[in-house]
């Protein structure tokens, strides 16, 4: 390198020389990163040299340290080959600007491999003819995929790995080739594609802060706590087991399920389906069940209609049309004053208030009003171990009497086997003990969450029956009007018709019946006077 770069006008110039202002030109790109040198046919080359026209950008205000001499050696080298021709040549180059990088989330492999597996899933689906509709597949062929039990979308649990996050990085500015600044971009740290539903740690590890379903894209990583089927639970979803709340905005198709830890409504029919939820339960339009659809409700159960279902609902039920030709168990409270209950069996553990019972055509109806049968079965059970426990009482009892009496002076062995016997009954008195504490508590129970009350506004048709505790009650004839059936508190069962309470018995049957327990003794009889 010169010590010292010659300005145009200190170059000699002797006969003969290029006028290099009228023969050199320059220009750039947008950026000013890439300075071209231009040059216009010359007769002589005398004066042209890489010193010249290095000393020529100089004076254009090229910096220096980005002007490639051997560029203009090149150039040289052309314009001596073709003097009367053109010439071009890039002779100078800035240092463009190094973007930074924005931070990238990706999907772990158990999510990814979970979302390709739906998709593939999506696929397979939609090439499947109409003419041969999807069957569940046999379970011994391990290469074959159950579209009724793969969901369509990906459930995590709270902790579960999501994806990694590599975060971004600063931009480093470049600068043209006249010394100007180019600013470089910092990359993003899009946070804004996470929400408060994933957690990120210090390394990087992207973590569900709650349960629910997955919604992952390049723009948005989040996760719902609610589920919504935008049409019918088949085999487009796969049966459903949700940590959240599910809305179907159509129905459930047959042989799909519905199982949620949170709410679950369905506003369009359930076929023959499994629903299950540890809270409420609502069907905007009601469940034909089939005969073996089910529904478990922990919570309280919202229904048009039931229909041909087998339910337990441990809250209270509302139903708006119809219970027909079903199995349900209701814990709690039954609301159907405007719905008939027809075929079927219908149990209460608390007041029920209905429209009618049965139909005109004599369609025979059970309805069991104040029974618990989970506590009623738990009771007998302790009623058979503390029979079998007196029995076993009596026979030690008078095995210990009977080898005493034959005893006219005991030995040292005969009353260490008389101790024995006193321990084995003390064994015995204590587990009696224990049982019928538990009996008094379970009696207890039954009778704190059970109400012997049933209110009918319309009408009990024939061969409607009635259970009540310690009652089976067959109506022989309709009963049009609104009625009250309650055990009073002597608990035997009365009935207010037409304003008048009187015994059930005058309008129906009523028969000591054992199918469920009775809390409830009997007032004693009063002693007539003298």
């Amino acid at each position: 390198m010169l010590d010292r770069v010659l300005k145009p006008h200190e170059i000699p110039l002797s006969h003969g020389t290029c006028d290099l202002d009228h023969l050199l030109s320059i220009s750039t790109d947008s950026s000013s990163i890439r300075c071209t040198l231009h040059v216009a046919p010359v007769e002589s080359i005398k004066g042209l040299d890489v010193t010249a026209l290095e000393a020529f950008l100089i004076g254009r205000d090229i910096l220096a340290r980005f002007i490639d001499r051997a560029a203009l050696q090149r150039l040289i080298d052309d314009i001596t080959e073709t003097p009367k021709q053109e010439h071009a040549m890039t002779v100078a180059q800035g240092e463009p600007a190094k973007n930074g990088t924005s931070a990238i989330y990706t999907l772990t492999d158990s999510i990814q491999e979970q979302l390709d597996a739906i998709k593939k899933r999506k696929e397979a689906i939609k090439s499947e003819s109409t003419d041969a509709p999807l069957k569940s597949p046999d379970p011994d062929d391990a290469d074959v995929v159950n579209f009724y039990d793969q969901m369509a979308f990906v459930v995590v649990k709270k902790g579960d790995p999501i994806a990694y996050k590599t975060e971004s990085s600063m931009g480093t500015d470049g600068c043209d080739v006249f010394g100007a600044t180019i600013a470089a971009i910092d990359g993003k740290s899009n946070d804004d594609v996470l929400d408060q539903t994933i957690r990120v740690d210090g390394n990087g590890l992207c973590t569900a802060a709650i349960s629910g379903v997955l919604s992952a894209s390049p723009l948005k990583i989040s996760i719902s706590e609610n589920l919504e089927i935008k049409g019918d639970v088949d085999f487009q979803t796969g049966r459903i087991t949700f940590p959240g709340s599910v809305t179907v905005n159509g129905g459930v198709k047959d042989h799909f399920s519905i199982c949620a830890d949170h709410d679950i409504t369905i506003h369009a029919l359930v076929e023959c389906a499994k629903i299950e939820s540890l809270r409420d339960i609502t069907l905007s339009r009601g469940m034909a069940g089939k005969d073996t659809g089910t529904i478990h409700c922990v919570g309280d159960l919202s229904a048009r209609y039931l229909e041909s279902t087998i339910g337990v609902i441990i809250g209270n039920a509302q139903i708006q049309s119809e219970i027909t030709n079903s199995s349900i168990n209701v814990r709690g409270k039954l609301n159907a004053e405007q719905a008939v209950i027809r075929g079927g069996k219908v149990l209460v553990s608390k007041e029920a208030v209905v429209n009618s019972i049965g139909s005109p055509q004599g369609v025979e109806t059970t309805i069991a009003i104040g029974v618990l049968e989970e506590l009623e079965v738990e009771l007998r059970s302790i009623d058979e171990l503390s029979a079998k426990l007196e029995t076993q009482i009596k026979s030690m009892t008078t095995k210990k009497e009977t080898y005493s009496a034959s005893i006219a002076k005991p030995t040292a062995s005969q009353i260490e086997e008389m101790m024995g016997m006193d321990f084995e009954l003390q064994e015995y008195q204590s587990r009696l003990t224990k049982l019928n504490d538990a009996c008094k508590i379970h009696r207890e129970l039954l009778s704190k969450n059970t109400t012997q009350r049933l209110v009918v506004n319309k009408a009990i048709y024939a061969k409607s029956i009635l259970f009540l505790p310690g009652f089976r009650v067959e109506f022989k004839q309709d009963l049009v009007g609104e009625s009250i059936i309650e055990l009073g508190s002597v608990g035997q069962p009365s009935i207010t018709f037409r304003g008048q309470t009187v015994p059930l018995s005058e309008h129906a049957r009523v028969l000591p019946d054992e199918t469920y327990l009775r809390v409830i003794e009997d007032a004693p009889a009063q002693k007539t006077a003298a």
